[in-house]
C-alpha cells in the first residue's frame, strides 16, 4: 500500500506548546490575584489527569479544596480558562511557540508532493490556526487537505479526532502514517490502522508509546540527527518524505508476507 497521507498532532508535535500554556495560566492566575505558580512537574501531573478545559478545576480540587466553593462562586472557575486561551493566543502570535526541528522541512516536502497533508487536535482551531499562521504563512492552511479540532468533535477524544481525520481524508488507514508527540495519541491513531512516528516532546518523554513503529527524538536535520529511543531506524538522521515512503512501503510487504 502506497503512503498518500501524513497526519501531523499539532501540540507538542508541531512545537513545543505545553510550557507557552503554563505560562500564560500563571500570567492569568497573577492577574485575578492568585499566587498560583505552576511549575513543570505540576503541570506535567495536571495534562496527565485533567480534561481540557477543566485544568483549574482540577488543581484547586487538588491542591486547594478549601478554596474551590469561593473560586466557583466568583466566577473564576470560568474567568481563568478564558484568560488564559487569551493569553495564549497573544504569546503563539508573538512566536513564543518555535518549531520542533525537521517539521517545516517535512511539511514542506509533503505540500511540493502528491500526499496529502492532515492537521489533528482536541484542542480550539483558533490555537493551531494561530501557531502555523504565524509560523508559515496563510499558504499553509489553503494546502491543508483535511484538520480536525476540538469543534469538530464530541468530547476530545484522540480515537474520535484519528477516526474523523481519516473520514474527512477518504483514505484507508493503512495508506496513512501520523506524526504524533503522546502515548494516547499513539495509541489512538495506531489502534485505527495507522502508521505512527513518535516524537515525544518536554511533557510526554515518559509515555508509552504503544503501537509506534519508531520513537525519535524529533524528525531531525542533516546537520543535527535525531537520536533513537525505539525501533529501526534503517540508519538515518533526519524523516524526509522518501524516508517515510520507504517505511511504509516495508511495513506493507512485512505485513503481506506474514498474512
Amino acid at each position: 500500500m502506497t503512503l498518500r497521507a501524513l497526519i501531523f498532532d499539532v501540540g507538542g508535535t508541531i512545537a513545543e506548546t505545553a510550557d507557552v500554556k503554563r505560562a500564560a495560566f500563571n500570567q492569568a492566575f497573577a492577574e485575578v490575584g492568585l499566587d498560583w505558580v505552576w511549575g513543570r512537574a505540576a503541570f506535567a501531573q495536571i495534562l496527565a489527569n485533567a480534561l481540557p478545559g477543566a485544568e483549574v478545576e482540577f488543581y484547586a480540587l487538588l491542591r486547594h479544596p478549601e478554596m474551590f466553593n469561593r473560586l466557583e462562586r466568583n466566577g473564576l472557575l470560568d474567568q481563568i480558562p478564558k484568560r488564559q486561551s487569551s493569553i495564549y493566543l497573544n504569546l503563539l502570535e508573538a512566536g513564543a511557540a518555535p518549531l520542533r526541528p525537521g517539521v517545516a522541512r517535512l511539511m514542506g516536502e509533503v505540500i511540493s508532493s502528491g500526499v496529502k497533508l492532515g492537521l489533528c487536535s482536541t484542542g480550539p482551531r483558533a490555537e493551531f490556526e494561530t501557531l502555523l499562521f504565524n509560523r508559515f504563512g496563510l499558504e499553509i492552511l489553503d494546502a491543508l487537505s483535511v484538520s480536525v479540532a476540538a469543534e469538530d468533535l464530541q468530547g476530545a477524544s484522540p480515537v474520535q479526532a484519528y477516526k474523523t481525520c481519516l473520514e474527512r481524508l477518504g483514505q484507508r488507514p493503512d495508506s496513512v502514517t501520523v506524526i504524533e508527540d503522546g502515548g494516547q495519541g499513539t495509541a489512538a491513531a495506531a489502534s485505527l490502522g495507522m502508521g505512527v512516528i513518535a516524537t515525544p516532546s518536554l511533557y510526554t518523554l515518559g509515555d508509552r508509546f504503544v503501537g509506534a513503529r519508531l520513537v525519535i527524538s524529533d524528525l531531525g536535520h542533516p546537520a543535527a540527527p535525531f537520536s533513537v529511543f525505539a525501533g529501526d531506524a534503517a540508519g538515518i538522521g533526519y524523516l524526509s518524505l522518501e524516508d517515510l515512503r520507504a517505511m511504509h512501503a516495508n511495513t506493507a510487504r512485512t505485513t503481506a508476507d506474514a498474512a
